[in-house]
């Protein structure tokens, strides 16, 4: 196996950052600003890179191999074990184990034709078992624990089963996901777990010794560019779940796309939430640190207030290297690193660039962190964006410069061609390339009605150049097609775009709000406040926010839109009214997914009744209008 040791994997293309950076021996490398623009007689324009696609390995195993070759006693993975310390895998442990598991798979019969359904989270053993099942072409298809453990949801898991028919289930704890045996495909497949002690389970420790022979190799050379890696499973919000395939040669030529335009010389330590049954933390996250042969601590921490105690913890501890993550972890972050010079010094002690994804950044949460950091380093640091999708593993663009923030999502991924169709103001995007998804698993007409003529796969997003007049100057996210509608006088909302420039101007009062509502008369909000702020005001967390707290809120909102009105331009941009909700956004309803992204449409469905009286001649007096 052949591949390039970690000096060139650094090295590929990109150069160092240019300004005061470039003398910081920790600054990032960047590939230069440029796109290749081709504009169509139809108005359609196609963006591509100038830097070639080159290096990409068959299978993303490859480097496993490489680096339990180069770097066996490095640590690979780390994850909190139940005495709080960390138990590690290191690179020769982790190779040698995931051969033995596809060797176990192998004699069990699985094939490309018998997927393995992970119903848990990240863990070293769901790596060890994904890995496996990438090396011996067997196709991994982890599944959200929302799904897995939520009884409410139980009807979309069997959705899932019925679409996957697994050869094997696996989840950390057999005992914990007893109620996924209700579903009677997942139920009548062998079941793995990683603790010991469930009756007829057998334990993934106890495949470790299995003695590797000539069939792994075999089954290794079979695995081609379009053989099924993984198959990731779609929020669902807005209908059944998808089974979004992604190949071998998609998950190779994302991550090998990613590390063309952006590289830095330190050897990575990750600390990341993001969940593997996403695309960005199973694809993007977990196969960047492999490619470089780094570390990546899984954290226990979540981005809500009653979790990201653990994650700032786990900064203190580990100061990770790189961060890639939600703006609203960011913003809870910030808060934090601006009560505790301690930990402010942690995280910027080898940290250079944040990278944000899944929604727009608020300006404010960027301006305090390049705050901090100038405190800290005596510089900015690099913020960068990505944009992509489940069906793209999941590359699409990304912001290889220094970000201003601002809802750029940057350039086109080498070897991808982004096709933009004008709509109204803006761009529908489209895309093809080697990292592109062929289909949906067994629904052909979901997979014919999501790509075009061209064989583009339509994303289903909006954007806006950045600059007009200078392509290279990248892409401005726009919305999503499916969340703009119109008021009733025929006008347009382009509720990305609105979204965005509301929420920036609310800061720091809102962490995301939903904006009602199609075919009614004008624009008004349902706000969630941050908790800090509410805090203040006197909520109680987890509970309903008293008359009082709402009141104070509610007054300081009202003057935070009342100025935005003012700069407004029609009525498809006033705010006409609006209402704080008490509840957060329900995973379970599909009201947000892991990732904390809110699903407009989902909001709206599931809170009818509060739509309604936010548009009543007589509403109750949470509902202010302005």
């Amino acid at each position: 196996m052949d591949i390039a040791p970690d000096p060139t994997h650094r090295g590929d293309a990109a150069a160092p950052a240019s300004g005061s950076e470039a003398g910081d021996p920790l600054a990032i490398r960047f590939a230069p600003k440029a796109v290749v623009v081709d504009r169509r007689a139809d108005g359609s324009i196609l963006l591509r890179s100038p830097i070639p696609l080159t290096g990409c390995v068959g299978n993303i195993v490859d480097y496993l191999e490489h680096w339990a070759a180069a770097a066996p006693e490095r640590i690979f993975l780390a994850q909190k074990a139940a005495d709080g310390t960390w138990e590690t895998l290191i690179y020769a442990d982790a190779w040698q184990r995931v051969q033995a598991v596809a060797q176990w798979l192998l004699h069990q019969g699985l094939s490309d034709q018998t997927p393995i359904a992970i119903l848990s989270g990240a863990s070293l053993e769901h790596a060890v078992l994904a890995f496996a099942g990438m090396l011996a072409g067997v196709p991994v298809s982890p599944v959200s624990p929302n799904y897995t453990l939520l009884a409410q949801a139980r009807p979309r898991l069997a959705e899932i089963a019925e679409l996957l028919q697994p050869g094997l289930v696996f989840a950390q704890d057999a005992a914990q996901y007893a109620g996924a045996r209700s579903v009677p495909l997942l139920a009548g497949a062998p079941w793995l777990s990683a603790a010991p002690g469930a009756a007829g389970v057998a334990t993934i420790a106890s495949l470790y010794d299995t003695q590797v022979g000539p069939q792994v190799a075999a089954a290794r050379r079979a695995v081609q560019s379009a053989t099924v890696a993984k198959i990731l499973f779609t929020s669902g919000s807005t209908g059944a779940p998808k089974g979004v395939i992604n190949t071998h040669g998609m998950l190779c030529s994302a991550v090998q796309a990613s590390g063309l335009l952006v590289s830095s010389p330190q050897l990575p330590v990750g600390l990341d939430w993001l969940p593997w049954h996403h695309t960005v933390g199973g694809n993007a996250t977990l196969h960047g640190i492999l490619r470089e042969g780094g570390t990546l601590y899984i954290d226990d921490g979540r981005p809500t207030p009653s979790e990201v105690a653990k994650t700032i913890a786990n900064i203190r501890d580990l100061r990770p290297t790189t961060l890639l993550s939600v703006p609203s972890a960011l913003q809870m972050l910030a808060d934090a690193m601006e009560a505790d010079d301690a930990l402010r010094v942690a995280f910027f002690s080898r940290l250079r660039r944040m990278t944000y994804a899944g929604a727009s950044l608020p300006q404010e949460v960027w301006m305090r962190m390049q705050a901090l950091a100038v405190r800290t380093l005596g510089q900015q640091i690099a913020f960068g964006s990505g944009y992509g999708t489940t069906e793209t593993g999941p590359g699409i663009s990304v912001t290889h410069w220094a970000s201003q923030g601002g809802g750029e999502i940057g350039l086109p991924m080498p070897g991808l061609t982004i096709k933009l169709v004008p709509f109204e103001d803006r761009y529908e995007v489209r895309v093809r390339g080697p990292n592109v998804t062929p289909g949906y698993l067994r629904r052909p007409d979901l997979t014919a009605a999501a790509f075009d003529e061209e064989q583009f796969y339509r994303v289903g997003d909006l954007v806006q150049f950045a600059n007009p007049a200078q392509p290279e100057d990248g892409l401005r996210f726009a919305g999503r097609l499916s969340e703009n509608f119109k008021l009733s006088n025929g006008s347009w909302v382009a509720t990305g775009e609105l979204r965005l420039a509301l929420v920036e101007a609310c800061q720091p009062l809102v962490t995301d709000l939903v904006i009602a509502a199609p075919d009614r008369d004008d624009i008004r909000l349902m706000v969630w406040v941050h908790p800090a702020e509410g805090a203040r005001a006197g909520t109680v967390a987890e509970g309903p926010i008293p008359p009082a707290a709402y009141a104070a809120l509610a007054d300081r909102l009202a003057g935070l839109l009342r100025t935005y009105n003012l700069g407004a331009g029609g009525n498809t941009h006033r705010i006409a009214a609006f209402r704080i909700l008490h509840a957060a956004a329900s995973i379970g309803a599909g009201e947000t997914t892991d990732k904390g992204y809110v699903n407009q449409r989902g909001v709206l469905t599931g809170r009818a009744a509060l739509v309604d009286e936010l548009y009543s001649a007589h509403p109750g007096p949470e509902v202010i209008r302005l």
